[in-house]
């Protein structure tokens, strides 16, 4: 990522790290986990990995708009990253290099530590300011709940499959 590191997020998950990467390796789930994705529509002829693009619609704070994003790491069932080429709703006016990872540590007690890394560089000292003053914490919230309903949708078909 070419991005500033800007937010760790982690939680357990209790399953294996194939079942929940079964649902991160299609984006078609988004709208199932991820509650400000409201619809995925893949972009060209590659589907999930490296060089796949994906354009969102999404509700984030209260606006709908679209984001693009494009698929720069793709290690099954260890690791994801995203990058943000195009938004509606103003990120890239904001923020340089906007993107994440997902990252899926395996655990001795059969869960897994599921982890999103945010990266942005804002674009100037006082996108830099509202950056400390909100939208970090703004962006924690959102990670937070991407993170919870990624838990929910991977446990419940882990417990399927099992």
């Amino acid at each position: 990522m070419n991005g500033k590191h800007q937010i760790t997020r982690t939680v357990q998950v209790a399953t294996d790290p194939a079942a929940i990467w079964d649902v991160i390796a299609d984006s078609r789930l988004l709208p199932q986990w991820a509650g400000v994705v409201k619809d995925v529509t893949y972009l060209g002829e590659t589907e999930e990995g490296v060089g796949m693009t994906r354009h969102c619609r999404v509700e984030v704070g209260g606006r709908s708009g679209t984001m693009t994003e494009r698929c720069v790491e793709f290690l099954p069932s260890r690791r994801a990253g995203y990058v943000v080429d195009d938004d509606t709703l103003g990120f890239r006016r904001m923020l340089l290099d906007y993107g994440f990872t997902i990252t899926l540590e395996p655990r001795s007690d059969r869960t897994t530590a599921l982890r999103i890394d945010t990266y942005y560089t804002p674009r100037n000292p006082l996108y830099g300011l509202l950056n400390q003053l909100v939208l970090r914490r703004r962006m924690r919230r959102t990670v937070d709940g991407l993170l919870q309903g990624l838990k929910q949708i991977s446990e419940r078909r882990g417990v399927q499959t099992a």
